[in-house]
């Protein structure tokens, strides 16, 4: 039997303390000026610009913000371009001798940062963090000017170049303030906290740690130490060690965990907290506080993904940042009313494509216990230019060490869908990914079969069987005939599915109905009861094979396209689970969470939203976490039946009487009604 083994304690959320002797960190989020221009900070908030637009364009605005929250739903399409932000801010005479550096969570897609009329700094990618240092530009004990000039239009250097989604402009995360001593901890390391975590032995009986600590100072480490301590859940210290040794802006810790809590997913996410400390003469000047998890996993070909040595069958979902209204300024509370319908859902596992999202979103996975597929935006295309491979390959640097301390992360995936020669490339990101990480599997996503898929680790298909083309029935031939082929492949399944508009319906849905897949999923008619359908059949296929390590619904939510034409609204991809604004539960939604989230009571009647009907026949379907389910239909029973091994009761061809028609399932675990009107 041949398993690959990951010995693994990684760790969680960037948390950066404040404080007077240490560092600072200041929210930069309030009061910028915007225009949606390309425009150059002149002096002390004055304009001086170069494109179109002007100073009488300028609005206030706070972060997270992006100029596409606008117009990215509009047929005409969402604009790419340029927007600045500017503002005023202070540095107060307690900062001489001081370091200040500047840390933006993520810019779309470009962005170039300047202080006082001078640029500091570049950054090409719109989904990393990143971080300058602006000591030597500011003008302590006065007003200084901070402008960022972002821009996402296309470029042939930046990924993604393409893809099934939009990329929005903007400063759509956070902006901090970081204020250290002379010498600190440096956040210029690939905009990381500093602290890489390796933890190459990780069992019940011991977990081994070895910090890696990154320092940065304009004169000499004299009178330095570095101390690193290992803190469980109640504060107590379990290990820690001290180390005056620094060569190369570089120290090193190491040290053991003896009987280790281990982090164990959504059973058990047990943290620990990593604290780094830099002193200086015997005093603290800075320090570095992050959330830990101890944890080992291996894939095995045949038996799927292993989580400290238990079989765990990953249950997952992809989600863009994307909602309604707002676009990608997401706040903290976007993200979390997104874990809470996870958590409804009963989803163990999460696919955060195609791109690095919010750092909130890995603490978060971390706290709550799910295991997380990351990915580089290297989506649909690919440019055959080292400029591209060189941003794709420091895209997946930033990515790695940036989020290399979350328990949750245990995949990083290296494309999405790209079907030119690209075997070198990938093979370069994939060794790039194991020198960095050798702890963490790759993988992949794609939609067909090239050379170059199984250079990964991991292989996961994208496959919508049924909507696409073909049928559901051909999904389980394909798997089994892949797995025969290619034995060691460690295979998964990265994106299935289909869409659903909440005003397109039908009495009863099945793959004979249509002759052309293809053009019809392209085209408006997408009744909710076919998504529900492909759902209900590609869940059985994926469940029945334990060589598929996990899954992905495609999607969570739906998400904002500018490319899609279809369904009841345009410039939306509607596959997701749950509406774009987050207020409706898709039939489908219900199916998965019956299945996956047996801790709930769930009793839910499908197709409720086809409430005026042409039809007098139709196939009423429940979704039950109860052992079975009785049928009214105007207060006279239809039938009593059994539910089925995937929570599904079913009744076919129910005939319906003409006018209304009071509709109601009783179970055990409670009832749902609605009223169909048959004209």
């Amino acid at each position: 039997m041949k398993r690959i083994m990951l010995l693994a304690g990684l760790c969680a959320a960037l948390f950066l303390s404040a404080s007077v002797d240490a560092r600072e960190v200041i929210s930069m989020n309030e009061a910028w000026n915007f225009t949606p221009t390309r425009s150059t900070g002149a002096g002390r908030g004055g304009w001086g610009g170069f494109g179109r637009g002007g100073g009488n364009q300028q609005q206030v605005v706070n972060l997270p913000h992006t100029w596409n929250a606008e117009d990215f739903m509009n047929d005409g399409g969402y604009r790419r371009g340029y927007g600045t932000y500017s503002k005023q801010f202070d540095v107060p005479d307690e900062y001489r001798g001081k370091r200040v550096f500047l840390q933006f969570e993520g810019a779309g897609s470009m962005a170039t940062v300047m202080v006082n009329g001078k640029i500091i700094g570049e950054h090409r990618g719109p989904y990393n963090t990143f971080t300058f240092e602006i000591t030597d530009n500011l003008r302590i004990g006065a007003v200084n000017s901070l402008t960022v000039i972002c821009n996402n239009e296309q470029t042939f250097d930046i990924a993604p170049t393409s893809g099934d989604f939009n990329v929005y402009g903007g400063l759509y995360r956070d902006v901090w303030m970081i204020v250290t001593d002379e010498a600190c901890i440096t956040p210029l390391y690939y905009g990381s906290s500093g602290v890489l975590i390796y933890q190459p032995v990780v069992n019940e009986k011991r977990a081994e740690v070895r910090a890696e600590i990154h320092l940065s100072t304009a004169t000499d480490y004299e009178g330095c130490e570095v101390y690193f301590a290992i803190e469980d859940a109640a504060g107590k210290v379990v290990a820690e060690r001290a180390s005056t040794l620094i060569n190369n802006d570089l120290a090193i810790c190491a040290l053991g965990v003896d009987n280790p809590h281990l982090w164990n997913g959504k059973e058990d996410p047990y943290l620990y907290k990593a604290v780094t400390v830099l002193k200086k003469d015997g005093k603290e000047i800075d320090r570095v506080e992050e959330n830990i998890g101890f944890r080992y996993f291996w894939v095995d070909k045949d038996k799927g993904f292993f989580l400290n040595g238990k079989h765990i069958k990953l249950h997952g979902v992809c989600r863009h940042q994307d909602w309604a209204v707002i676009a990608s300024a997401l706040t903290e509370e976007n993200h979390l009313a997104d874990y809470d319908l996870f958590d409804e859902i009963g989803a163990n596992a999460l696919r955060l494509a195609h791109y690095p999202q919010a750092h909130f979103m890995f603490r978060e996975a971390d706290r709550r216990g799910y295991l997380v597929w990351e990915e580089i935006p290297f989506v649909a295309g690919y440019v055959d230019y080292e400029g591209f491979r060189d941003n794709l390959r420091l895209q997946l640097r930033e990515m790695i060490i940036q989020n290399f301390n979350h328990p949750s992360i245990v995949f990083w995936g290296l494309f999405n869908e790209v079907h030119d020669n690209i075997d070198a490339i990938v093979a370069d990101l994939n060794a790039i990914a194991h020198e960095l990480d050798p702890g963490r599997l790759t993988t992949c996503a794609t939609d067909q079969e090239h050379t170059y898929i199984t250079t990964t680790d991991g292989t996961g298909w994208n496959k919508y069987f049924g909507w696409y083309y073909d049928t559901v029935a051909d999904f389980g031939p394909f798997l089994d005939d892949w797995h025969a082929r290619f034995p060691n492949a460690l295979i998964s399944i990265s994106e299935y599915g289909g869409g659903a508009a909440l005003s397109v319906h039908v009495a009863k849905y099945g793959p004979e109905d249509e002759v052309d897949v293809r053009s019809v999923s392209r085209g408006h008619w997408h009744p909710e009861e076919k998504q529900t359908y492909i759902h209900i059949n590609n869940w059985k296929t994926i469940d029945e094979r334990d060589y598929v390590w996990g899954s992905f619904l495609w999607n969570m939510f739906d998400f904002g396209s500018g490319m899609r034409q279809e369904g009841d609204t345009n410039n939306l991809n509607n596959k997701g689970l749950v509406t774009h604004d987050r207020q409706t539960r898709k039939d489908a939604f219900y199916f998965y969470k019956a299945n996956w989230n047996k801790a709930a009571k769930t009793v839910h009647l499908c197709s409720k939203r086809y409430t005026d009907r042409e039809e007098d026949t139709t196939d009423v379907i429940v979704f039950t976490t109860a052992p079975s389910a009785k049928l009214y239909i105007n207060g006279k029973i239809v039938g009593n039946a059994k539910t089925d091994a995937y929570a599904t009761v079913r009744w076919p061809d129910v005939k319906l009487n003409k006018g209304e028609n009071n509709v109601v399932v009783k179970t055990a675990d409670g009832e749902d009604s609605t009223v169909w009107t048959v004209k």
